[in-house]
């Protein structure tokens, strides 16, 4: 038996040795049997879960089959511009033909002509371990077992991925793609003795982040700045304290000074009538309580309650176009311009606080505008863009019902990327960094050329940026079939929050269904669209399980491929555990695939195709 010495030696003379390295002149992969490891057994862990990746282009359903995983198991990730999976196994230790290391065992059926080195490198990214001699009985239709090779590590932190390294790949930007530091992947692969040099071929142990790679660790520089701190605070003190009757009296003063102006300002705009308190009063000053948030935007504009109503012709009840818990909605006009005015009972001022804080400071094509605001006789009003063409809700269920055409596949991929691009800019692209909370299909609005719009932030909450922050509710909000397990369970809300819900949003288009289904005609049972797409992607050919779920008003008009690929996306963000979701920002880049590869397959079929969506004359 093979001792450890003898393999820890192996792993520092490894770049000291010329290994004889030839390439698959089809694949221009590198064809490496000698110069990969087994990671070495913990006498603490004996079993773990850890990442295979695998960046051979194969689709999901082979993937299922060559690793005898679940589709669950199989998560995509973006790799320049194509889709490699991370493929999820139980890595146990081992004794493979007196070597003992960390691996994972799956069987391969052997076909015509079939060598270890091309089934390692051409199907298991070249993390198979070869065991001395077993090629020479291979035979074509025989059933061979393949020792991939996998990692445990002590830290609860980390996941051990296996990679092989790539074109174009430096320690760094492996790192960067698979949440892990450089530091750490030299640790753990000893034979890395020149600092960020790598080689096509070469295999790794990379030790991922579950949560991200944290933030640096600064506690010791802050101890010491601590120490600094008290001293020049003492020193400050009495400093401090001889300004603060100066400063107190200042800033009073131009309080009351500014307080008197804005009053004036309030009162010549007449928002109301004498009896209605102003909105600007209510709740602008900041001094009033701090709670209240001052909002710093020149664009709305404070309308008075006799515009709102001419421009509602009295709120009459035929210009009503839309409704729900918060009150209605009235179709208007200001001027020469079309508006939808929001009608909101004095009640609701949290939710209207929420969504104007939030409207002030967002401007992005995929998000409804807010124009303005007023308020007045126990109501509060928010005044936005009109969006001719109603909610995405009207379009997708029973559309003909509703004086509506049924959307066409490539308009789907468009309103999709459109809502994920609405979504991705409140994540990531806002000074704050805001969570809608309630993603769903009737909040998707879509204009006069089917392009979408991310409505209704009247559930909208700030969060941080960093991998730990999230928010705790107070209560549930949101609308069920929506809500993900940690904020049904926990009231736990994040970004990935809404990532859940457009999750629900994707299955929609693609299946036509609601995301609460009743079953039977029974009220009293309702499936989720969830449970739906959870059952198809375990399924034996899931590819088979979705076409048999696809919305029927497309008619049998699409590439399935595509379509196949979105519904990957959309069990991608239904991961039961929040960290295995994407970001909106990967989900974006995906889509745009979708949608580049739709519009192309439309093209194909000529204008006069009865799926023709009409994207290339301005739809």
């Amino acid at each position: 038996m093979a001792s450890w010495g003898y393999i820890l030696i192996l792993y520092f003379l490894f770049p000291l040795i010329s290994p004889k390295i030839t390439r698959n002149l089809a694949s221009g992969a590198p064809t490496q049997l000698t110069n990969i490891y087994p990671f070495p057994c913990s006498d603490h862990i004996k079993t773990c879960s850890a990442f295979l990746y695998q960046h051979n282009g194969l689709s999901k359903q082979n993937i299922t089959k060559l690793y005898s995983v679940n589709a669950s198991a199989i998560k995509p990730i973006s790799y320049d511009d194509r889709q490699d999976y991370l493929v999820t196994v139980p890595c146990t230790c081992k004794n493979v033909n007196e070597t003992v290391g960390y691996f994972y065992d799956t069987s391969y059926k052997l076909q015509l002509l079939d060598t270890f080195a091309n089934v390692s490198n051409n199907i298991y990214s070249g993390q198979a371990w070869k065991v001395g001699g077993e090629e020479e009985s291979y035979k074509a239709e025989d059933v061979v077992t393949m020792h991939l090779l996998c990692g445990c590590v002590e830290d609860g932190q980390k996941t051990v991925v296996t990679y092989t390294v790539q074109q174009r790949d430096t320690l760094s930007s492996i790192g960067d793609s698979l949440s892990s530091q450089v530091s750490d992947i030299e640790k753990l692969n000893p034979s890395l003795t020149s600092p960020q040099f790598v080689d096509i071929g070469w295999l790794l142990y990379v030790p991922m982040y579950k949560n991200g790679v944290p933030l640096p660790n600064t506690a010791g520089k802050k101890h010491e700045a601590h120490k600094w701190t008290i001293l020049v605070g003492i020193l400050s003190a009495v400093t401090v304290l001889s300004m603060c009757t100066v400063m107190i009296f200042i800033i009073r003063r131009n309080r009351l000074q500014k307080r008197a102006k804005e009053d004036r300002a309030a009162i010549s705009k007449s928002l109301s009538t004498n009896k209605t308190m102003s909105l600007q009063r209510q709740y602008m000053y900041k001094d009033q309580t701090e709670d209240i948030p001052v909002f710093e935007s020149e664009r709305p504009v404070i309308y008075s309650l006799e515009e709102i109503a001419e421009a509602t012709c009295d709120f009459d009840e035929s210009r009503i176009i839309g409704q729900g818990g918060y009150g209605s909605v009235y179709y208007g006009t200001i001027g020469k311009q079309e508006v939808a005015i929001k009608k909101m009972r004095s009640n609701k001022s949290k939710e209207f606080i929420a969504e104007l804080k939030v409207l002030c400071k967002i401007h992005h094509i995929n998000v409804v505008e807010l124009l303005g605001y007023a308020s007045g006789d126990d109501h509060l009003y928010l005044v936005y863009e009109y969006i001719p063409n109603g909610s995405l809700n009207e379009h997708l269920h029973q559309p003909v019902l509703k004086g509506n055409k049924p959307l066409s596949w490539t308009t789907r991929t468009q309103i999709a990327l459109d809502t994920a691009r609405g979504i991705e800019y409140i994540h990531d692209h806002t000074k704050s960094r805001y969570v809608h909370r309630d993603i769903k299909t009737s909040n998707i609005l879509l204009d006069e050329a089917m392009r979408a719009k991310v409505a209704d932030f009247g559930l909208a909450k700030l969060v941080g940026r960093t991998n730990e922050d999230e928010f705790l509710a107070t209560r549930l909000v949101g609308t069920p079939g929506y809500l993900p397990p940690e904020s049904v369970k926990e009231l736990q809300i994040t970004t990935k929050t809404d990532v859940f819900a457009f999750g629900v949003v994707l299955a929609e288009l693609i299946t036509g269904k609601r995301a609460l289904i009743r079953e039977n005609g029974d009220p009293n049972k309702m499936k989720s669209l969830i449970s739906i797409i959870q059952e198809i992607f375990q399924d034996e050919d899931p590819e088979s399980a979705l076409e048999s779920f696809i919305d029927g008003n497309i008619k049998g008009c699409y590439p399935l491929e595509d379509v196949y690929k979105m519904g990957e996306i959309a069990d991608w963000c239904l991961s039961e555990n929040a960290i295995n979701r994407p970001e909106m920002r990967e989900v974006v880049v995906a889509l745009s695939q979708i949608r580049t590869s739709s519009t192309e397959w439309e093209a194909s079929l000529g204008g006069d195709s009865v799926v023709f969506s009409g994207l290339f004359n301005g739809r």
